[in-house]
């Protein structure tokens, strides 16, 4: 396989069907299967792996996704390993990701709080358009980010999804009988 190569395979999960991608660097999708999310994840692709070949095969990156998903649905949170990742965007849709990944298994924050931990006070609606291409679902827990008032809002898998994710991680917690 050449560096212009992108791993694809396809996981099972209680919530539905969803998309694995990496490069020979680490894991750069993780998406449920939805017309819309496709559709983003296609301009992605476009944008930042131009000329890359998609080849219907693991490689390790595909294979630690898929086993810290199935680690996360079982609830086996002690047991998971971040695969190694290699997310593109803009400088600042890469520094909202990395602070998604600092949100504790659990917990949430609101999109102005994390806007303002990264420097950005007042930005919460930049934050969540950064949320929002967030190429990496779950792993990079763009679920964990609510609204004001401990609102659910905006879930590229629905609000739905997004309140089984936090429920699944906090069972009992504020959000398990919304």
């Amino acid at each position: 396989m050449t560096n212009k190569t992108l791993y694809r395979s396809y996981v099972d999960t209680p919530y539905g069907q969803m998309i694995v991608m990496a490069t020979a660097k680490g894991l750069c999708a993780l998406e449920f299967v939805k017309p819309d999310r496709n559709r983003l994840l296609m301009k992605r692709l476009e944008t930042y792996f131009p000329g890359y070949e998609v080849i219907d095969r693991s490689n390790e990156f595909t294979g630690a996704a898929e086993k810290w998903l199935a680690d996360y649905f079982r609830g086996n949170f002690n047991d998971l390993v971040t695969p190694g990742l290699d997310m593109r965007g803009t400088d600042f849709e890469l520094k909202v990701w990395t602070g998604l990944q600092r949100i504790p298994l659990g917990e949430t924050c609101s999109y102005g709080e994390l806007a303002a931990a990264l420097g950005v006070p007042g930005g919460a609606r930049a934050v969540g358009g950064a949320n929002r291409r967030n190429p990496v679902s779950i792993i990079v827990p763009c679920h964990r980010v609510i609204g004001h008032n401990d609102k659910l809002v905006g879930y590229g898998g629905g609000l739905d999804m997004k309140k089984a994710l936090l429920s699944h991680e906090s069972p009992g917690g504020l959000f398990a009988s919304v």
